[in-house]
């Protein structure tokens, strides 16, 4: 071979090894994104978990919490073209020192299973996004798999993530948004006792999705939304002679939910509001033991209204949200406003009273309606620029009890939320008025993408909790929440 020979070979094959590890990367555009959330929290309510708190569950004198935690997300996109990828996203969370499992004989302690404690081995990775992203031509787009939706309702009934197929189709100024999610899935389980599985499919919960958003001109927008949960989840397990018997389609929850909301900007001042009602039935004609013969229908209803307007170094913000509780004397009759029981009301800015995923970076995710049902807001905020890298947002809320003698809400885990008493009348409160929230966040932008934020909220309770507290004798302890972060995203 030819000293010109070699010297083409040898071109030839760099040629061929420079195409073929190209391939890939024109194939494929692989994206890392991510986000780290260190939280350091002195509470006297937050205890490292989520859900729904009662500020009467708290002592006249309540002992503060103290502890860390972070949170981090990783999310992989494998991008094949503009209309196809996959969107994965994992998270992993810890509480500093926090051990869980059963206690290991050798030493007495429990065993760490989330990698919280020294030499941190253990695993906790957990899913939060996989779904499949594609588009058939210019106007219609699909995702499949477990994906972020929120409501139009500005996530009063549905702010998760959750296993959906979900379609957007584009025709000018209209947009349909039709959806199908499957959660609560339990279905599998034993029915007799003797080994007979029931169909899967028959206990489940079921949310269908129709949203037409109609874009009437740049600054303007109106939503018209229909939203069907069907719950068959809720069956009652039976056991009677040491045989348990479930009644799956017995108790099937259906609730039709209608919503109208719209935005739009007078002058300075951006509006946004919604209205929204419900009806639907539960059939509790079980022949079972210990099954309730009767019905039950289902008449809620929520509103909104809210406006921003830029002043001076940054933004005033106020708003209203109502959403109906189960004033009804009859057991067969249900008022208070139904949803999938994971929720936000993020446009309050509110720390302490209802839901806002703003201000949940971590695993600590409390409030005192977290299942935002049976509650009326209303809140004054401001939040101020004050140089590139400095901002200072403040804000107060107020809270009502729409139906203040419901003794049905539930929280996140289903368990009944009883009414406030008066341990010295044993009476129910005769005052609507749960309390006034104050909350303060501070933060400094030091890098791009690293932000350093100290926070703080307090709220007063109102006579709905007086004499109240988890010893009977005083009123509870104003709820407090203290939180220095640091939040880091790329």
């Amino acid at each position: 071979m030819t000293k010109f020979q070699k010297q083409m070979l040898t071109i030839a094959a760099a040629g061929a090894l420079t195409a073929v590890t190209a391939l890939p990367a024109m194939a494929f555009e692989n994206e890392f994104h991510g986000l780290f959330n260190f939280n350091t929290v002195f509470s006297n309510y937050n205890n490292g978990t989520s859900g729904n708190f009662a500020p009467n569950g708290l002592k006249d004198k309540a002992q503060m919490n103290n502890y860390f935690e972070q949170r981090a997300r990783l999310q992989y996109t494998a991008k094949a073209s503009d209309d196809l990828k996959l969107v994965t996203q994992f998270e992993i969370n810890n509480r500093w020192g926090k051990t869980v499992g059963a206690i290991d004989p050798n030493t007495g302690k429990p065993i760490d299973l989330g990698g919280n404690d020294l030499d941190a081995d253990g695993l906790n990775i957990v899913t939060k996004h996989v779904y499949l992203d594609f588009n058939i031509g210019k106007s219609f787009n699909a995702k499949v798999g477990i994906q972020p939706y929120k409501d139009t309702i500005k996530g009063i009934l549905i702010d998760a993530d959750a296993p959906m197929m979900l379609t957007t189709t584009k025709m000018g100024a209209y947009t349909a948004k039709v959806g199908f999610s499957r959660y609560n899935d339990l279905g599998g389980l034993n029915i007799t006792g003797g080994g007979t599985v029931e169909r899967i499919g028959d206990r489940n919960t079921d949310l269908f999705v129709f949203d037409n958003i109609f874009a009437i001109n740049k600054e303007t927008k109106a939503a018209l939304s229909y939203y069907f949960l069907a719950d068959y989840a809720g069956a009652t397990a039976t056991t009677v002679g040491g045989v348990t018997t479930y009644a799956p389609n017995n108790q099937a929850k259906l609730i039709h939910t209608l919503g109208l909301s719209g935005e739009t900007k007078v002058g300075p001042v951006a509006l946004s509001g919604f209205a929204a009602m419900q009806a639907g039935h539960q059939k509790l004609s079980g022949t079972g033991v210990g099954l309730n013969k009767s019905s039950k229908q289902f008449h809620g209803w929520a509103a909104n209204v809210a406006a921003t307007m830029n002043a001076g170094p940054g933004k005033a913000r106020t708003g209203f949200l109502f959403t109906s509780g189960n004033n009804s004397s009859s057991a067969s009759h249900d008022k208070g406003w139904q949803s999938t029981g994971v929720q936000s009301y993020n446009e309050s800015g509110l720390i302490i009273l209802t839901r806002n995923t703003a201000n949940s970076p971590t695993s600590t995710d409390q409030y005192v309606r977290r299942v935002i049902t049976n509650v009326a807001v209303a809140y004054l905020g401001y939040d101020a620029k004050l140089t590139d890298k400095f901002n200072l947002d403040g804000g107060v809320g107020f809270a009502w009890v729409p139906a203040s003698d419901n003794t049905g809400i539930k929280d996140s885990a289903g368990n009944v939320i009883a009414v406030p008493v008066d341990g010295k009348t044993t009476q129910r409160n005769s005052s609507d008025f749960m309390g006034t929230e104050i909350g303060l966040t501070a933060g400094y932008q030091l890098y791009k993408n690293l932000k350093l934020q100290a926070q703080a909220a307090y709220m007063i309770n109102g006579g709905y909790y007086k004499n109240s507290a988890a010893n009977n004798t005083d009123s509870p302890e104003n709820p407090y929440t203290m939180r220095l972060q640091a939040r880091y995203s790329f």
